[in-house]
């Protein structure tokens, strides 16, 4: 059965099969890199939080569709923050490759998957 239909059948050596293990692991990375927004702009936040906020409570969530999320841990946090935000954007809109519009939103995440201390 190793030809059937012009089709050879026998299964691919392990280091010529690609670089996933698995089909769910190829499907993963693919999906991955389909729904990611590449972005300089909040990578560069990304990288230079801790520069730029060291002692805000609040993290980078996400950048999409001219909205750039800050995640915090609480309500009460995030009624702190509120009266920052003018600052926070006119501090970030200081940064190389910031969009000329952009707004800030806050949104409370209870989990923070970044290992930061917000």
């Amino acid at each position: 059965m190793a030809y059937e239909n012009g089709v050879d059948w026998q299964p691919i050596e392990p280091e010529k099969r690609g670089r996933h293990e698995t089909t769910a692991s190829a499907l993963e990375a693919a999906f991955r890199e389909l729904t990611t927004i590449k972005s300089p702009f909040f990578d560069s936040v990304v990288d230079r939080w801790h520069e730029l906020f060291p002692t805000l409570a609040a993290r980078p969530g996400r950048y999409e569709d001219g909205y750039f999320f800050l995640y915090v841990k609480s309500a009460p946090v995030l009624f702190m923050l509120r009266p920052r935000l003018k600052s926070i954007r006119t501090k970030l809109a200081s940064l190389p490759n910031a969009p000329k519009r952009f707004e800030i939103r806050l949104e409370i995440k209870d989990e923070c998957d970044t290992g930061c201390s917000c």
